[in-house]
């Protein structure tokens, strides 16, 4: 996968959902984000949780790469979408809210996907083409 850094071994942090924690780096960025690759966790997702914290997101490795879409199923806060692909971001779909109904598709194929607070994509000025750097452990 294109923007994927891999690096020497270094001690894995993991969040209190148990899930593995890395820090993306979005236009330099940086947000801590728990990893999220098996099919029970991409379908939860951040579904049932109270928030999502400023500096935090949810980094989901979608296996194959396509054109995925999310819903805000069960989610009690908004959020903004960030579609990942050859190391850019690729789209966004911003300042989703718990009642937007529907599937929110990627604009291309992407095989990675971060939610983020509502808001992080206008804070920061993210736009399609950005560069997104996503170290994980390898």
């Amino acid at each position: 996968m294109a923007g994927l850094l891999s690096g020497p071994a270094r001690s894995q942090e993991f969040s209190s959902y148990g899930n593995l924690l890395t820090t993306v780096y979005v236009k330099e960025i940086p947000v801590k984000a728990e990893v999220v690759k098996t099919p029970k966790k991409l379908y939860l997702g951040l579904g049932h949780r109270q928030e999502l914290p400023e500096g935090q997101g949810m980094l989901f490795l979608m296996g194959a790469t396509r054109r995925h879409a999310f819903c805000m199923r069960d989610m009690r806060f908004s959020i903004d979408i960030i579609w990942i692909a050859d190391g850019k971001v690729a789209g966004l779909h911003k300042e989703l809210s718990p009642n937007d109904k529907g599937n929110f598709r990627a604009p291309v194929p992407v095989p990675l996907v971060l939610e983020v607070p509502a808001g992080f994509a206008d804070r920061y000025g993210i736009k399609v083409g950005d560069p997104v750097k996503v170290p994980l452990p390898g």
